[in-house]
């Protein structure tokens, strides 16, 4: 069911990071079809969103339209929901849907990527499942099996190739239905070179400086 969508985005994640871009805008609410035309880039706090593609399949009598991006911010984390309406019934025969998105996210000058966190909105009844797995180009995936959250910290770094499989699923007797796929990132300082040793220098000159200002005050000692 999710295989041939899943290759296809697997092969787009391929594609070379982008360049940070001072000149990209704020991220705003804006159509799908905004968000993936070619070059488009924008910036959530810290954080740069390229390269954004979005394939779509469905079987059966599945139904998915898609709608919007928004931009989503919750504590420290800032990223993307993509927000769509996907029903799978078997009422209408065993149907499923499938959204495979991909991107990269780079954080800007001064940043590290930290963390990444991962929601999906749905629900479903009898045999009807739903559920996303995203992999990371550092080797980190996120499963979720069910409406939810879930969040996997890892070392600092630069910039990711994300790619996610969304599929919601009616099996033989049952009704699934999704509406949101967010995926958000927190960002850390990164340490700017040789600050500690600066600064440790500079505590060291001050207190030389203090010394020979003793010295030069105290009294000459005694005959």
């Amino acid at each position: 069911m999710r295989h041939r969508s899943f290759l296809l985005a697997a092969a787009l994640i391929a594609s070379p990071m982008a360049a940070v871009s001072a000149q990209a805008a704020a991220c705003a609410p804006g159509s799908v079809a905004t968000y993936t035309a070619p070059g488009f880039t924008c910036t959530i706090d810290g954080l740069l969103f390229s390269n954004i593609v979005v394939g779509t399949t469905t079987t059966g009598g599945g139904i998915l339209s898609l709608g919007n991006f928004t931009p989503f911010s919750a504590g420290n984390e800032n990223g993307l929901s993509l927000n769509f309406t996907s029903i799978a019934d078997s009422g209408l025969g065993v149907s499923s849907t499938d959204i495979a998105w991909t991107y990269n996210v780079t954080a800007l000058p001064g940043f590290s990527i930290v963390d990444a966190f991962l929601a999906l909105a749905g629900q479903t009844s009898g045999t009807g499942r739903i559920g996303v797995s995203e992999v990371l180009s550092n080797g980190v995936t996120l499963v979720l099996d069910k409406a939810g959250t879930t969040l996997a910290n890892f070392a600092a770094i630069a910039s990711l190739g994300v790619l996610k499989d969304q599929f919601t699923f009616s099996g033989a007797s049952g009704f699934a239905t999704t509406s949101i796929l967010t995926n958000a990132f927190s960002v850390s300082a990164v340490p700017i070179p040789g600050a500690a040793l600066l600064m440790g220098s500079a505590l060291g000159l001050a207190g030389f400086g203090a010394w020979r200002r003793r010295r030069r005050e105290a009294p000459p000692a005694l005959a």
